[in-house]
């Protein structure tokens, strides 16, 4: 065998021992897959777990490693005469996202008028930011404004912090939501059909949670769709197929314009537009709407005005 020959099978051995010892190293390393992956989703299980335990309430995940928390409201609240459900607007909710080694946090904070001043100083004194406060809807009874907050740190210190605002709102122990989802004659097929999702049942209403297509930043992250960037439309069964509705429409600023046009002309209440956030990036606007009537009627209505928005909806 000649040397040259001799060479080019040493080389090609050394060659077969590297690929052979990347391998091995690659099998090893850490898995680093998506939030979506059932691995990932263990390990923010694990990571979330404090969190869960001092919120005292059921948390959903969400992608991006994000986590939501739902508190439902003690003050029970009617508007035009019909008692709304839970998941109809009565709930302080809460989302986490993990930012590196720390936690973002965004937040409303349902209260009546005589609450604002005593919660606004506890907000303070907690190191959060209020980034609005305002209304949702019109006609409450109790009226009530919604306080948003936004929060940088620890998650299960933030959580702490939290439910101490939370239960001096609501009292203890928290209230809890016990409605079951009675549809009423509301062909909850068709809703489907019309916003190409199927929707769930939660705190008796039908909804649907609809995501924005663009990404939107605040503070140098990309949000997880769950921190307050989705659109919200619930149908809460009024009987006879008819439902109370309740929309919040998250827009930027050229779908203002048309999604109001769209809405008004066709005989949907606007209630309120406002901000929830400051630093977010594009600029975002929340559109609340309120309608009662055939729910399948006001869904088409509702999916005409999304079809203005860049919102992920289906065919």
């Amino acid at each position: 065998m000649s040397k040259k020959t001799i060479k080019l099978a040493t080389a090609f051995i050394a060659l077969l021992l590297c690929v052979a010892i990347v391998g091995e190293i690659s099998a090893k390393a850490p898995h680093t897959e998506t939030v979506n992956s059932s691995d990932d989703k263990n390990v923010s299980d694990s990571y979330w777990a404090s969190t869960e335990k001092t919120m005292g309430v059921k948390s959903e995940l969400k992608p991006n490693d994000a986590i939501t928390f739902s508190i439902p409201m003690g003050e029970k609240v009617t508007l035009d005469g019909i008692p709304l459900n839970t998941a109809s607007d009565r709930t302080h909710d809460f989302d986490f996202m993990r930012v590196g080694n720390k936690t973002m946090m965004v937040g409303e904070i349902g209260l009546t008028e005589t609450e604002v001043k005593n919660v606004t100083k506890m907000v303070l004194q907690s190191g959060f930011q209020i980034t609005a406060l305002h209304n949702h809807l019109l006609r409450l009874s109790p009226h009530i404004l919604w306080m948003h907050i936004h929060g940088y740190g620890d998650s299960t210190d933030m959580a702490k912090k939290i439910r101490s605002i939370t239960d001096y709102v609501n009292g203890k122990p928290p209230a809890k939501s016990e409605e079951s989802f009675l549809n009423e004659g509301i062909n909850t097929t068709k809703l489907d059909k019309i916003f190409g999702e199927k929707g769930s049942t939660e705190g008796g209403d039908y909804g649907f949670d609809i995501p924005r297509a663009d990404k939107i930043r605040m503070n140098g992250y990309v949000l997880s769709p769950a921190m307050d960037v989705s659109t919200l439309i619930h149908f809460q069964p009024i009987g006879n197929s008819n439902a109370a509705v309740i929309g919040e429409l998250v827009l930027e600023e050229n779908e203002v314009e048309p999604v109001m046009q769209t809405l008004s002309n066709k005989g949907i209440e606007i209630t309120a537009l406002h901000s929830h956030m400051i630093t977010e990036q594009p600029r975002l606007f929340y559109l609340h709407c309120w309608a009662t009537g055939n729910a399948t009627e006001i869904a088409s209505i509702m999916r005409e005005a999304l079809n203005e928005t860049n919102s992920t909806i289906g065919s």
